[in-house]
């Protein structure tokens, strides 16, 4: 890859260091410690409709009419068929509406539009279901209809007739036709007046279990092999606003018509409970992995129960273990075998808390060590073997400690960085000491300078992070990835490790290394002695570089900026410019002297160019006032490309803090912060100086920032090795994530190379990504290699992974 002569000169310092050879001494002979059993597991949570209206089979939106007290919303009537909500003689205590429909004949109904439509597959057959009550002057039928009503893609009619009394009715429809907008429908033969409820439509589903899971999504977490799965999240544990709107398990089993659902205030919207503690359960079984179930301590997002009255928390809790590993004697164990399950699921580990341990007790954190002591307590009395884990720190702190003497088996660290932090994080756990209780990194995944949906880039800074645990796992026990899913229809959270909409499936690069690393792990650490190409040979020049440019942004904001200066030094003196505004640029306008931002999109607006600046030597200045919106407004400058730049973010996450990000090849990290907040309709003066790597930012003449710019100091070649003792193949993990390729020799000290393969995941730039278009644009390759004695000889792309497998 070529390398633009505008940028700094430590990355010409990476391309030529990494043209020569990397070598890499495996010792075979002296095995180190196990690699736990337990890396790696799964992470979910119900969040960008990952459950209902993804994993979930579930194809109708609003099945039983909880979605809103006072409308149906998804619904509508077609063919003069009048549509009211029903709240008296309801079908159980369950359920609080229910659907009235007035059947004018000639085919009139309703419909539903499911989740952004019902995909229709040629050749599908799907299982409807209700319950009806009423008087109808004919027959209903089930159908599959295009968005007008026009077309019909598969019906089936209902041979019950509708009577006075709660009944539930069942068809089965096979689609001639692929729509992923269609609608479902049922359609009267007749005149009448019936109420329904908990309507139900369900394609195939993964491993064919009722109310189950849909197959392409289910297949695709089988594939992880993981060894355990972390349910139901999250903050999606905690709820927001209510206790009501917590997790609670004992609402989401057996028949889904006594399942009330619940408002996931925490990611704003309903949910159907139909993906319950009982089915989350069943998929670990069928995932082969281990449940890791996390319990809610007394905390909600805005509120609390008070120390002294967890009790009601605490039964919810060990009901909950006694309906996964009771006896069917039990009042739970019998429960669980009257929905299906008479043997016991055997949850093993337990999470008490979800990120309650944070310095702010408002953080939903109050007296978090005296909450986790009362349900250790209670735990341990009837499961002694039960494996708990502890929360620490979750943000804002990259060494969380347990800072209780109250004793712990696992602590749950979160990290959501960028991906130069992660490589730069390789040999974290190296320094952790082995006295104190064992990690789960329970949550982590590149959420800064990731791109559009999750780049090549962030899968590889998240893979050394990887290599590094693995290498420390007598301390590391545990690691998932968060989150997993997002419907492309509701992004809350990105990346995310897989992207869906009703028909189409795309992984993420992320993806593809959690697959790579799980299924070579090895079970024992060798010890590995590499070349050192990415430290002390790059001389780290200098990052502003000589020529760039300033300019403004906003994000998520509408902001106004005017009186543009800049001041350079050139040989010892000053010279000051007055910045002309162009007037033109995409979402902003110039009137009279000020220069506007007026576009109400989402996320960050067009970079308005002011001017270029020649040297490393400045000061910009310039007025700024937020007219409206979520943050307050950014300041560019030594802005090569939109890969290579910095801001001054001003009211920025959330209005919340100050800071500096830096974007070097498409990466974004965060360099300093500090507390702070922009006032809407308020000038400000902001100043920005520049000397060489040393940036001093102001507000109205106060210093917010000052700060030195960080190089990249990520970039280069990471290695690790294990044994598979089963087989005694030697497995090389070899990450690049520098801008040019190399070549490696990998050595074994103890044992000659009979064969090797290598499995590749790379592209030709790292900041790649997959689209539901195109879904294998980053995607694995595999390669036979050509060993010679104890050695054998590899390509290493620029931007990869490479594993390696080699027999002895």
């Amino acid at each position: 890859m070529k390398v633009k002569t505008s940028l700094c000169t430590f990355f010409i310092g990476i391309a030529s260091a990494l043209s020569a050879q990397v070598t890499i001494d495996v010792n075979v002979n002296k095995p180190g410690v196990e690699v736990s059993p337990m890396l790696y597991g799964i992470f979910f949570e119900e969040i960008n409709h990952a459950g209902d209206g993804g994993l979930y089979a579930e194809l109708l939106r609003n099945r039983s009419l909880e979605g809103d007290k006072n409308r149906f919303p998804h619904y509508a009537g077609v063919g003069g068929a009048v549509l009211s909500l029903e709240k008296k003689g309801l079908l159980n205590n369950a359920q609080k509406c229910a659907l009235r429909v007035r059947f004018s004949g000639n085919a009139s109904g309703f419909t539903n539009e499911g989740f952004w439509g019902v995909p229709s597959v040629k050749g599908r057959t799907y299982t409807a279901t209700f319950w009806a009550k009423g008087k109808l002057d004919g027959k209903l039928k089930v159908v599959l209809t295009d968005k007008k009503g026009e077309a019909r893609y598969g019906e089936a009619e209902v041979e019950e007739k509708i009577t006075g009394k709660w009944t539930k009715y069942t068809a089965k429809l096979t689609s001639h036709v692929n729509d992923n907008k269609a609608y479902f429908g049922i359609i009267a033969s007749g005149k009448g007046d019936v109420v329904f409820d908990v309507m139900s439509l369900m394609p195939p589903t993964f491993k064919n279990r009722e109310n189950g899971c849909r197959p392409d999504l289910a297949q695709l977490l089988y594939n992880l092999k993981p060894k355990f799965m972390r349910f139901p999240g999250g903050c999606y544990v905690e709820g927001q606003g209510s206790p009501d709107n917590a997790f609670h398990w004992e609402r989401t089993i057996g028949p889904i018509e006594q399942r009330p659902g619940h408002l996931n205030a925490n990611w704003g919207y309903n949910v159907h409970d139909g993906l319950g503690f009982h089915e989350f359960l069943q998929l670990a079984e069928d995932l082969g992995a281990k449940p890791l179930y996390v319990v809610n301590v007394g905390l909600w997002h805005g509120g609390k129960t008070p120390v002294d009255s967890l009790q009601g928390w605490i039964d919810e809790c060990m009901n909950a273990l006694e309906y996964a590993n009771g006896d069917v004697t039990t009042k739970y164990g019998a429960m669980r075998a009257a929905n299906g399950h008479p043997a016991p699921f055997n949850i093993e580990y337990l999470e008490i808390g979800n990120e309650n341990n944070q310095p702010d007790p408002n953080a939903q954190s109050d007296r978090y060590y005296e909450r986790f002591k009362k349900f250790k307590d209670a735990v341990l009395a009837k499961y002694p073997h039960m494996h708990l884990i502890g929360n620490v720190v979750a943000w804002g702190d990259d060494n969380p400690k347990w800072e209780s003497s109250e004793s712990v088996e696992l602590v749950d660290e979160h990290y959501y960085r960028n991906p130069a932090w992660f490589a730069e994080n390789f040999r974290k756990y190296d320094s952790y000491t082995r006295k104190g209780p064992k990690v789960y990194c329970g949550e982590y995944a590149v959420t800064q300078g990731f791109g559009k949906m999750g780049n090549l880039n962030a899968a590889l800074g998240e893979a050394v992070f990887m290599m590094g645990m693995e290498n420390n796992s007598d301390i590391v026990h545990m690691a998932s990835y968060a989150p997993i899913f997002v419907n492309e229809n509701d992004v809350h959270w990105q990346p995310d490790m897989i992207r869906f909409n009703g028909t189409q499936v795309m992984c993420t690069p992320s993806y593809y290394v959690q697959q790579l690393m799980a299924k070579n792990l090895g079970n024992r650490v060798l010890s590995v002695v590499q070349n050192d190409p990415y430290s002390h040979s790059m001389m780290q020049k200098m990052v502003t570089p000589q020529t760039s440019q300033l300019g403004v942004a906003t994000w998520s904001t509408q902001a106004s900026f005017r009186n543009f200066a800049l001041s350079t030094m050139r040989e010892q003196n000053e010279e000051k410019e007055i910045l002309r505004i162009p007037n033109s640029g995409r979402d902003w306008k110039l009137k009279e002297d000020v220069f506007s931002q007026v576009s109400d999109k989402p996320g960050c607006s067009s970079i308005l160019p002011v001017m270029s600046v020649q040297g490393t030597s400045y000061t910009f200045t310039t007025k700024a006032r937020k007219e409206n919106g979520d943050e307050g407004f950014l300041i560019v400058f030594n802005y090569v490309d939109p890969e290579n730049y910095c801001w001054l973010n001003l009211g920025g996450w959330g209005n919340t803090q100050h800071g500096i990000e830096q974007t070097v090849n498409g990466s974004k990290m965060l360099t300093a912060a500090s507390p702070g907040k922009i006032e809407t309709g308020k000038w400000y003066d902001v100043k920005v100086v520049v000397n060489g790597d040393l940036v001093k930012c102001y507000l109205n003449d106060n210093l917010v920032i000052d700060t030195r710019l960080r190089p990249d100091t990520s970039s280069g070649v990471y290695s690790s090795a294990t044994l598979d003792e089963s087989s005694g193949d030697v497995i090389v993990k070899i990450v690049n994530t520098a801008t040019e390729p190399t070549t490696a020799v990998i050595h074994l000290n103890g044992g000659s190379v009979s064969s090797a393969e290598v499995v590749r995941l790379t592209s030709i730039a790292g900041t790649n990504e997959n689209t539901i278009d195109n879904p294998t644009n980053v995607y694995p390759t595999n390669e036979v290699l050509s060993p010679e004695g104890h050695k054998v000889s590899l390509h290493i792309p620029a931007f990869s992974l490479n594993i390696a497998r080699i027999k002895r």
